[in-house]
């Protein structure tokens, strides 16, 4: 193993290089080969789901944070917790709003990937939708979310500094977003 995973961001995954030498795998057990000379199986980039899912993870662990924040937070100037604010409320709607709207986006194109094998490849536009939409949402939950507490929210003992350095990192896992939207519009203008 070597420990080459040195990122501002989603450091606990310790995604080091695993470097194998000499190791054997029988042919029929491997998935690919570069170096076959045949061309690559088109497996529709179905790998891409698990990307959107971790930024969600994350997304829905700082909107969790928030709300038992806003919930339990009573500041002296209020004589409630500031749950009971409007502005409040509203931004706790809107990461409501982005964590379905992600979510949904995600468990509808795993479901048509599960279903439609034959069709897999013809997918690879939507799967970058579906990475460009969770990220995206992802990171502005987590402001959010940070908006909500405050100050306070910039404190390593609080989960969302780490939240905010992990969930960064989505912008620069594949597809990128200008990627994922020049496939979509590839497909829109070959139509």
């Amino acid at each position: 193993m070597e420990e080459t995973w040195d990122t501002i961001g989603m450091r606990a995954t310790g995604s080091h290089d695993l470097v194998l030498e000499n190791a054997f795998v029988p042919e029929d057990e491997l998935l690919d080969r570069s170096d076959s000379g045949r061309p690559r199986t088109d497996d529709g980039d179905g790998w891409l789901l698990h990307i959107p899912a971790c930024y969600i993870g994350i997304a829905h662990a700082a909107r969790d944070f928030a709300v038992g924040f806003a919930r339990d937070y009573r500041p002296n100037s209020l004589p409630g917790p500031i749950a009971e604010l409007p502005y409040i409320r509203q931004q706790i709607g809107q990461m409501e709003a982005d964590l379905i709207t992600a979510r949904t986006l995600l468990y509808a194109m795993a479901d048509r990937w599960d279903r439609y094998e034959a069709g897999r490849p013809a997918l690879k536009p939507e799967l970058g939708l579906v990475k460009y939409v969770a990220t995206n949402h992802a990171i502005r939950i987590v402001d959010i979310a940070m908006r909500i507490v405050g100050g306070a929210s910039l404190s390593r003992k609080l989960p969302l500094e780490r939240m905010y350095r992990d969930v960064r990192a989505g912008l620069h896992n594949p597809p990128m977003d200008d990627a994922a939207l020049q496939r979509l519009a590839d497909r829109a203008l070959a139509e």
